[in-house]
């Protein structure tokens, strides 16, 4: 296990060769999340890259108090846009939505989804709206904390999304999945 803040410390203090230890340590969960944004190998790939250069490149920027995980997601979700744009797609990733706040959406969501296959659950994620799908990707890597800072918005706005997510998934599903929350 290594000790991120002395690894990030020695990076930014010369020692480059230290930063093969973050990307060992982020290269599944990142990678995962680019993928299943972009949904292409060979793109993700690409995407992972870019995002760990940027990383060592712009490390000097990095302010301690926040968590080093939520930025680095931060730097992949703005080349997820970037490769959007470029490929003449438009994604709106900065919906502001308002609502009511979730209930419990953690055990609400691992409950909804529990009984069903990851190509059905994959399916039903590509039908959400942008900002709800991308909650619910980040959330299989980033605390809810580390989720709204890496999007720049309240932890309010993320518990909505994430809740509206997750009511919209059990309507795509069925009321065979459907799950009690009361």
């Amino acid at each position: 296990m290594i000790h991120e803040d002395l690894v990030i410390y020695n990076v930014k203090n010369g020692k480059t060769e230290d930063f093969g230890l973050i990307v060992e340590k982020y290269k599944d969960s990142l990678y995962s999340y680019i993928f299943y944004s972009v949904k292409d190998e060979g793109a993700a790939g690409d995407i992972f890259q870019d995002t760990m250069l940027k990383a060592l490149t712009e490390i000097q920027k990095y302010k301690e108090k926040g968590k080093f995980k939520a930025w680095l997601f931060t730097i992949a979700r703005n080349k997820i846009t970037d490769y959007f744009r470029k490929a003449s797609k438009t994604v709106s990733l900065d919906d502001d939505e308002n609502g009511e706040r979730a209930d419990s959406a953690d055990n609400t969501e691992s409950k909804a989804l529990s009984n069903i296959s990851l190509e059905e659950i994959s399916s039903f994620i590509d039908k959400l709206p942008q900002a709800q799908k991308e909650v619910i990707l980040l959330r299989q890597y980033l605390s809810f904390k580390e989720i709204a800072d890496a999007l720049s918005c309240p932890l309010g706005t993320v518990l909505a999304r994430m809740s509206r997510a997750v009511k919209k998934l059990q309507e795509f599903m069925g009321e065979e999945y459907a799950v009690q929350t009361r």
